[in-house]
């Protein structure tokens, strides 16, 4: 049988545990700190979100609300999220919720990421947003160039080639019509776009410091009966 999994907003108290998670599920150089969370918490606590199962945070999502007027113009991880602290970036008269990170322990990555996910939907609804804009990862990306590089007996690459297999990577497919990427395959399989890539998007090694801007856009956006539409939205997983 399967655990339930609670979501909830984080609290002050919550912030150990939560730097536990991040400790399993990023890199040193990649985890967020207690001084970031402790400003998120202040900034908007309603967009810090955890995913408790045995009364234990297996993870964690971070939204702020931003305003884009067309199409979302991000550049990098750093200038969007104001550093990771949002105190300067969180905009609470803004149209799109913008992902500032999500950690889930390993161990239970998959269903509490998606569980995460769909609360972060079901808060775009309430707030009446018209989309939620994330920055993904692509972390199978550096091994694939390598192989990519020694097939090829490339020694030097261009930035410019480099973007362009980048490029190539994000859009190409296995044999089962899945991404190259498991980070990818998982967002679109939970109806999120690719928009397109981003280049020095954060420091990321396995990424090559590349992201990707994604976008889930809300079809309640307008609507009335915003709070029972929350209640009812269950993200479809393909």
């Amino acid at each position: 049988m399967r655990r339930k999994i609670r979501i909830r907003q984080a609290r002050v108290d919550d912030i150990e545990a939560i730097l536990s998670v991040e400790k399993k599920a990023w890199p040193e150089n990649l985890r967020a700190s207690r001084e970031m969370y402790e400003s998120r918490l202040g900034t908007f606590p309603q967009g810090t979100l955890v995913a408790e199962g045995k009364g234990e945070i297996e993870g964690i999502v971070v939204v702020q609300i931003v305003n884009f007027n067309s199409t979302p113009d991000i550049r990098s991880w750093n200038e969007t999220a104001d550093n990771g602290y949002i105190r300067n970036s969180h905009d609470p008269q803004g149209n799109t919720l913008y992902g500032v990170n999500l950690s889930v322990s390993p161990q239970t990555q998959s269903r509490v990421a998606v569980a995460l996910l769909e609360a972060v939907g079901k808060l775009a609804i309430r707030y009446n947003l018209k989309q939620i804009v994330l920055g993904g990862r692509i972390p199978s990306f550096a091994r694939y160039l390598k192989h990519y590089c020694q097939k090829n007996g490339v020694s030097v690459i261009s930035d410019k080639k480099r973007d362009k297999i980048a490029e190539d990577y994000i859009q190409a497919t296995n044999r089962r019509g899945n991404s190259l990427d498991p980070q990818i395959t998982f967002y679109q399989k939970v109806g999120m776009k690719i928009i397109k890539l981003l280049p020095n998007y954060f420091e990321d090694p396995a990424s090559l410091n590349y992201g990707i801007l994604l976008l889930w856009t809300n079809p309640f956006y307008g609507k009335p009966f915003r709070k029972f539409w929350s209640w009812r939205f269950k993200l479809k997983v393909k």
